[in-house]
């Protein structure tokens, strides 16, 4: 169990807060972002109501779905205290999650938490999928923070929210400029 939980939730306490930042949305009525449930299969409680025995049913998508201003959204939660975001702790099958939701027609990102600065970025899937693609033919194992771009920084307020939804704004407003740079160049091969 202690293998699972050390690698299961490597998001945790950067998840906790965007669960504040995306009910404080849904009060306001400005996005409707909801936290996607892991599909358990419960196997043995004890006496007190603790699951004792489960397993997983089938792998996890991304951690968050929803909708903002009537556009699709879904994105992974991760943390990392390197100086980059290893895409190890990203899986396939997640990766495969955000491209399908790409293609029809939403949003989709990684929204990570550098806890060695202390700053969340955006990063958009055009990016991802241009690092994961690299790996997967020898190149770097992860997001360098050099080659994450300011404008993606998701500012945190002083009350504690992760404000990312003008961050979303940002990265609609770059989406042409970013498949140029991450994508017309692998389609020239």
């Amino acid at each position: 169990m202690t293998t699972w939980r050390s690698r299961g939730h490597r998001g945790d306490s950067s998840e906790n807060e965007i669960d504040l930042t995306n009910d404080l949305y849904r009060r306001k009525k400005i996005a409707y972002i909801k936290k996607n449930p892991v599909p358990i299969k419960v196997i043995d409680i004890d006496s007190k109501g603790m699951i004792t025995k489960a397993y997983f049913e089938q792998k996890a998508c991304v951690d968050y779905s929803g909708i903002a201003q009537k556009i699709s959204i879904a994105f992974d939660v991760k943390e990392t205290e390197l100086k980059s975001l290893p895409l190890s702790n990203i899986h396939d099958h997640q990766i495969q999650d955000l491209k399908e939701h790409a293609e029809q027609g939403g949003v989709s990102f990684i929204l990570v938490h550098f806890k060695i600065y202390n700053e969340y970025y955006l990063i958009p899937l055009e990016m991802l999928l241009h690092y994961y693609e690299k790996s997967l033919q020898g190149g770097r194992k992860s997001i360098p923070y050099g080659d994450l771009d300011q404008k993606f920084q998701i500012k945190r307020e002083a009350n504690g929210i992760i404000n990312y939804l003008p961050t979303i704004n940002t990265y609609l407003s770059l989406k042409q400029v970013l498949r140029e740079k991450y994508i017309a160049p692998r389609n020239d091969k």
